[in-house]
């Protein structure tokens, strides 16, 4: 029996026919039984590719959200007039609304696209939590994600609310899951806001495990100086994880400078992609 399989259902993009790609991301996670999905995308991506690879929603268990952005959660309400009523774990700042400063001084909405209003007639039950919480037995949700390194820090341009006025956005609500396996931790995350070395430093911790199996997701390394990235790749290396299936916010040069140290170690994980670890 497979323990833990991954199949991602929305990425930015796709090399199978008939498959949706979107500025986004979802995982349909398969795990001792259990079925979830891991983020929703941004729009009608992850109906659309459950349709064409036969996956039905009505069996998903619950869905989980890594954070607030569009990109993330945009999916939602399509994917709950699939499911009905079903419980939804996330961060409670991730249903607040989120904000993007395109300079020198506008703001374009990034949050959630839909109302919660709207979320809860189609069906959402949300289970809000800011600490760590084990929602099955083996599969770990962090909850916030200690901020320890001096190199990982939140992009600038992202903005909250506060008593009218826009503020910088800390993203407390970013957040990722760690999936035990008899291999060892496999951590998926959405866009790792919190910093991918602060991310796995974390799961390790949670888990009482020197080494991680696999990581899985997006890094926001896209924007990142070459200096990040090289820290970055330098301090995995020490938890010697054996499948990187990094994606979406990633950037093509992080994932050439993955490549140049993991090797065969990097998986290109488009839509349609499955993972079986």
């Amino acid at each position: 029996m497979i323990q833990l399989k991954i199949t991602t259902l929305s990425e930015d993009t796709s090399n199978q026919r008939g498959l949706l790609a979107e500025h986004g991301l979802s995982f349909l996670i398969e795990y001792n039984g259990y079925k979830l999905l891991f983020d929703t995308g941004q729009g009608p991506s992850v109906v659309a590719n459950a349709r064409a690879l036969d996956i039905d929603l009505n069996e998903i268990d619950f869905i989980i959200l890594s954070h607030g952005h569009y990109d993330h959660t945009g999916g939602l309400l399509s994917i709950l007039r699939k499911t009905g009523k079903i419980p939804i774990y996330a961060h409670p700042e991730a249903l607040k609304p989120k904000y993007k400063l395109l300079p020198p001084s506008s703001y374009r909405a990034t949050g959630l696209p839909a109302s919660l209003q709207e979320l809860k007639n189609a069906g959402a039950e949300f289970k809000l939590s800011t600490g760590m919480q084990e929602i099955i037995p083996g599969l770990i949700l962090t909850g916030e994600i200690p901020r320890v390194t001096e190199y990982e820090t939140i992009n600038p341009s992202h903005y909250m609310e506060d008593n009218g006025q826009y503020v910088p956005d800390p993203m407390p609500d970013d957040q990722a899951l760690i999936a035990i396996t008899k291999k060892g931790p496999v951590i998926i995350m959405g866009c790792a806001h919190s910093g991918v070395v602060n991310t796995v430093r974390y799961a390790a911790e949670l888990t009482d495990s020197k080494n991680i199996y696999g990581l899985v997701g997006g890094t926001h390394l896209y924007e990142a100086e070459a200096e990040r990235v090289a820290k970055t790749i330098n301090e995995l290396k020490s938890f010697e994880p054996q499948v990187l299936a990094v994606n979406h916010c990633t950037g093509i040069k992080a994932q050439m400078e993955f490549y140049k140290t993991f090797n065969d170690k990097l998986i290109y994980n488009s839509t349609g992609n499955v993972l079986q670890l």
